[in-house]
């Protein structure tokens, strides 16, 4: 497991795939919302279906029961009674040919047993004596030879059986209608010497499958080897052609095309259910857009050939029930759409202002911190403290932003804070301005005039350095000190601080315009630049650093700045002084005017002075 962790760790690293909150908050929230409410809904519609099918199968299952039941009833006291009056037979001696006292006991068990068609005793030479129920009243009897194979057939099984059975089912001449008999042998003194045999008409089997359909509103049927008709409430009307050849109707002779269609399980899903739902009991089936429900039974105790009790049933017999998780279910439905909706309404409340949060963070660390808004209030208390922090720490940037060179805050961000600033020698170019005549300007206004003046000077200085990516070191009253190469290496240095310079003088000379249509005194500036080694870092206390530069060029750019002073004519605005070796690493895109070699105070020797010429002069 940990050897997968690390594989993806490796593969992915934090950070390689990044996901909006928005998008996390609103659909990883709604989405586990529907999920769980789908799962829910889901399951309580299934088990619902579930229930309801089982209902019916238990429904089904016990007018089956009912069914089996009513067999028993009508058939297990002819098995006895049959049983008990071939022991009669034999063990008293009663010859049914010619005692009255067979009649006697046939009769007798014809009234007891209303179910009982005809009682036949067939003696072993195949004579048959035969009492039945007649249809005035009373019963009729008669005594017949019958030779024929079948009986030869019958009595070779009768005179091999130890007790009484059930035979199969037959034409009975007797009734006119078929009918299945119950065989018990009679032996004496352990010689087979006949048997007994009770006929009860399929039309009382069918009469019980009528009664329970009026009932309990259920199709029941008995089948015979699962495609002959044995028992069906249609039997009591017959069928055409029946006779001796053909005593049963087929499925499809029946007139139940539903029963008909019984061993059509439909399709996969169907059948799929029937497993689940039914196993071996039964199955699912569709009949003209209807799904019907078969359950049955296997019996095998009433003939030599299996009897399938059974019944079927819409499944939408209990369409209440059906109806009631239908509703339900639209109504989990319905609460599941409005769980999403409110899931994504609270995912998006949560998600804004933290989207908000997330753009003016990108605008700090920018230091754009002019583009960054005022958060709004949360009702979500986290939220809300975040918010009000965040804001308090965007006021309290702004006057740290007016204090710390922002070109150097954002180049030192861009670093990453992995990267400390070391203390490291340099080729840098430095830059000073100042303003010719400041102290005489500044008695003439006001402290708040002079402040103005300043701001609106420096503002229009800065922009012109910030283009060129110059660091504004510090501010020197009326002047102030930038740099190049450094904290990040410009190789084009020199070029960048001449490009910086051109563009103050057009500045200023724009600025001065305006001020003559004004009536207002002209600003009249010096700059020295100078290119050369120094020491960059950080210089202070634990306390308070500032990253700056030391060193002699740093001390030379301030002496060309100086010497412009004798150097700036009375009609000019702009006198930029540079050294020999700015002009020999600015490259051929400027004009310089060679000034001659000049002293510098404080420094030994003498320096190379050139005239930057930006070509326009007022």
């Amino acid at each position: 497991m940990r050897s997968w962790l690390s594989f993806w760790r490796t593969r992915l690293p934090r950070g390689a795939i990044r996901l909006s909150i928005g998008f996390v908050l609103v659909f990883g929230f709604s989405g586990l919302v529907v999920l769980a409410v789908s799962l829910v809904l889901w399951i309580a519609i299934w088990s619902g279906q579930q229930n309801t099918i089982e209902l019916a199968r238990d429904r089904a299952e016990l007018t089956i029961a009912l069914v089996e039941d009513g067999i028993r009833h009508r058939l297990d006291p002819v098995m006895t009674a049959g049983a008990g009056l071939a022991d009669l037979v034999a063990n008293e001696n009663i010859d049914p040919f010619t005692e009255r006292r067979w009649i006697e006991l046939a009769g007798g068990m014809l009234v007891a047993l209303p179910q009982i068609s005809a009682i036949r005793y067939v003696a072993a030479d195949g004579r048959v004596f035969r009492l039945a129920r007649s249809s005035r009243g009373g019963f009729r009897h008669r005594t017949y030879i019958d030779d024929s194979p079948d009986a030869a057939r019958v009595a070779g099984v009768v005179s091999r059986a130890e007790r009484a059975f059930w035979g199969d089912v037959f034409w009975g001449e007797a009734v006119g209608e078929p009918a299945v008999n119950l065989r018990a042998p009679v032996r004496r003194n352990g010689e087979y010497i006949g048997h007994v045999s009770a006929l009860v008409s399929i039309a009382n089997l069918s009469r019980l499958l009528l009664d329970l359909a009026e009932q309990h509103k259920a199709h029941s049927f008995i089948l015979l080897e699962g495609y002959t008709v044995l028992a069906h409430p249609s039997l009591l009307f017959g069928f055409e052609d029946r006779g001796r050849e053909r005593p049963l109707p087929s499925l499809g002779e029946i007139g139940d095309p539903i029963l008909a269609r019984i061993w059509d399980q439909g399709n996969w899903v169907d059948r799929t259910r029937s497993r689940r739902v039914l196993g071996e009991r039964g199955h699912l089936a569709r009949f003209e857009d209807e799904t019907y429900l078969y359950v049955y039974h296997e019996v095998d105790e009433f003939g030599p050939r299996l009897w399938t009790i059974g019944t079927y049933l819409r499944e939408e017999t209990l369409e209440a029930a059906f109806a009631r998780m239908w509703y339900a279910a639209f109504a989990g439905f319905g609460i599941l759409v409005v769980a999403a909706l409110v899931a994504r309404l609270i995912g998006q409340r949560v998600a804004r202002p933290v989207g908000a949060l997330a753009e003016a963070a990108r605008h700090v660390r920018r230091l754009e911190l002019g583009r960054v808004r005022h958060l709004r209030r949360s009702r979500f208390r986290e939220m809300d403290d975040a918010a009000q922090a965040f804001n308090a720490m965007i006021e309290g940037l702004r006057w740290f932003e007016a204090y710390v060179p922002r070109a150097l805050v954002r180049r030192l961000i861009g670093r990453g804070g992995d990267m400390p600033l070391l203390s490291v020698e340099r080729e840098v170019t430095v830059m000073f301005t100042d303003i010719a005549g400041f102290t005489a300007l500044s008695e003439q206004m006001q402290a708040g005039e002079v402040a103005a003046f300043l701001n609106r000077h420096f503002e229009l200085l800065e922009a012109s350095v910030e283009a060129q990516d110059g660091t504004v070191d510090k501010y020197l009253g009326d002047g102030m000190m930038v740099f190049w190469g450094a904290p990040d290496e410009q190789p084009d240095h020199a070029r960048r601080a001449c490009l910086a310079a051109i563009a103050i003088a057009t500045a200023i000379r724009t600025d001065n315009r305006s001020r003559r249509e004004k009536g207002e005194p002209v600003v009249r500036v010096r700059i020295g630049i100078h290119s050369g080694p120094a020491t960059v870092g950080n210089v202070g206390s634990a306390a308070r650093l500032n990253y700056t530069i030391v060193g002699d060029t740093v001390n030379s750019a301030d002496r060309l700045c100086e010497i412009g002073r004798g150097l700036l004519g009375e009609a000019e605005d702009l006198a930029i002084l540079v050294s020999g070796r700015t002009v020999a690493q600015a490259g051929e895109d400027f004009r310089f005017q060679h000034m001659g070699e000049l002293k510098l105070r404080g420094r030994k020797g003498e320096v190379d002075v050139f005239r930057l010429i930006d070509g326009r002069k007022s």
